[in-house]
């Protein structure tokens, strides 16, 4: 079997491929954000390309432009598409179109659910993969005053959260981290620290916390909602940052392992493509 995948987000893809069973090949089409790559660019990969299965991620002109020069078999939802674009005036018929056009849809985060399916009640949800191997579990955490790490977000205004991180502050010393860290590089990044900030304003995990929690690092995330009794909580906990640490080490390799997501997407291939007289 032959598939097409459209593009990528936070690595994904790139993480399930080497993973899918080993008799689906793959034909990776990928763009950059620059207006002429993400426009005819991608339309006219996307047109050159034969295969099986086109699976494509994000809902935005990418799953518009398979559905118009090929065929719309796998939408994928990663978030901003469906969080944000959703309901925009600019782009929400793109998005609404290519829910309700895809063959199947997949989403990548539980809090997703509720809006995809308003126009997708058959849609799967598929858990947000992550490499345990190459994100191992950490092997020291800190001496002295312990580090915490969180990423800023262009849709997360820090000063908003400013007593929060005072609170956090108390513990650990905190850094803000504004730049991009190179996806090779981030598990050993990761590992500098103990604590990993997720993102207080949408209420799922992201990647890198997930990637984060596999190294072992405690978290403050989703399950405390910027509660600032949560936080606090979490802090005092009497069990030590290493022991929550290995606790979401655990739930990672239960709920997030990349093999076993890498499975499920293989099994949702097989059925798609016998609906499709493939195989």
């Amino acid at each position: 079997m032959n598939v097409i995948i459209v593009d990528d987000c936070s690595h994904v893809m790139g993480d399930l491929l080497p993973f899918l069973d080993t008799d689906i090949t793959v034909q990776f089409l990928q763009r950059s954000r620059g207006l002429w790559s993400k426009t005819f660019g991608i339309a006219w990969q996307i047109h050159k390309a034969q295969g099986d299965l086109v699976h494509c991620n994000y809902a935005l002109q990418n799953a518009w432009l398979t559905d118009k020069l090929s065929h719309l078999d796998i939408l994928h939802c990663h978030g901003s598409d469906i969080r944000c674009a959703l309901n925009s005036r600019r782009y929400g018929w793109i998005v609404r179109y290519s829910l309700c056009h895809a063959k199947k849809v997949l989403y990548a985060t539980p809090d997703l659910a509720d809006k995809v399916k308003q126009f997708r009640g058959d849609a799967v949800y598929l858990p947000t993969p992550v490499d345990t191997e190459r994100f191992s579990l950490k092997e020291e955490y800190s001496s002295g005053k312990l580090k915490a790490l969180y990423f800023k977000q262009s849709y997360e205004v820090v000063e908003d959260f400013s007593f929060e991180f005072k609170v956090i502050q108390k513990y650990f010393d905190v850094t803000i981290h504004e730049r991009n860290v190179p996806y090779e590089q981030m598990p050993q990044f990761l590992k500098q620290f103990d604590l990993f900030i997720d993102r207080f304003s949408i209420p799922s995990f992201s990647k890198t916390c997930l990637e984060a929690m596999s190294c072992g690092l405690s978290t403050i995330d989703c399950r405390h909602n910027a509660s600032l009794n949560s936080l606090r909580s979490v802090l005092e906990d009497d069990r030590s940052v290493q022991d929550v640490g290995w606790f979401n080490r655990m739930f990672v390799e239960n709920n997030h392992n990349v093999k076993v997501v890498a499975k499920q997407l293989s099994q949702i291939y097989r059925e798609e493509a016998i609906k499709n007289g493939v195989a």
